[in-house]
């Protein structure tokens, strides 16, 4: 059963699609956030429709969490900029993470999930290409898993940081960029 992009045993995961990195007022607005929503939400109907699992992992941090020494406070558990951004809201049956580190996989449930599903194909999208995005196709991919980054479905803080992203994803680590 492949539908587009997604293969048999595929899941969507939407990474850090959240107020304060789509939004202009944001805490770290990220460009082109915005534009990448109609791409992912897309994605996400296609999943839906083909009963391939749509999995959120969204930034959650604690007041005083130690990336802040890295970036200025985001994503603050309990606040308005922590929660994934209006028009891409998941859905009943969606499965929706926190994570407080850059890999949608560290110390979350993500692995865990994706077992139980049979899932072997991880189609990503969200922000930022270089950080979050690349951190988690990585660590998909020494997992084991195959992995899809889907240009149109991702956006970073600069076309330069995208471009090498998506080229060391798939040209260094072999994951395929559509």
């Amino acid at each position: 059963m492949a539908v587009g992009i997604f293969k048999e045993k595929s899941a969507l995961l939407i990474v850090d699609m959240i107020n304060d990195f789509v939004e202009e007022e944001g805490a770290l607005s990220v460009p082109g956030a915005k534009e990448i929503m109609s791409s992912i939400a897309g994605l996400a109907g296609e999943a839906r429709g083909a009963g391939i699992p749509v999995i959120y992992i969204n930034d959650s941090h604690d007041p005083d969490d130690e990336e802040f020494k890295i970036w200025s406070p985001h994503a603050i558990t309990g606040t308005e900029g922590a929660e994934v951004a209006q028009g891409l809201e998941p859905q009943k049956g969606d499965h929706v993470l926190t994570k407080k580190r850059f890999s949608a996989f560290f110390k979350t449930e993500l692995e865990d999930i994706l077992k139980e599903l049979g899932v072997e194909h991880v189609v990503i999208t969200g922000t930022v290409t270089n950080i979050c995005i690349f951190a988690t196709a990585l660590d998909a991919i020494i997992r084991g898993y195959s992995v899809t980054v889907v240009e149109e479905g991702v956006a970073a803080l600069s076309e330069e940081d995208h471009r090498f992203a998506l080229k060391q994803i798939e040209q260094v680590f072999g994951g395929e960029v559509v």
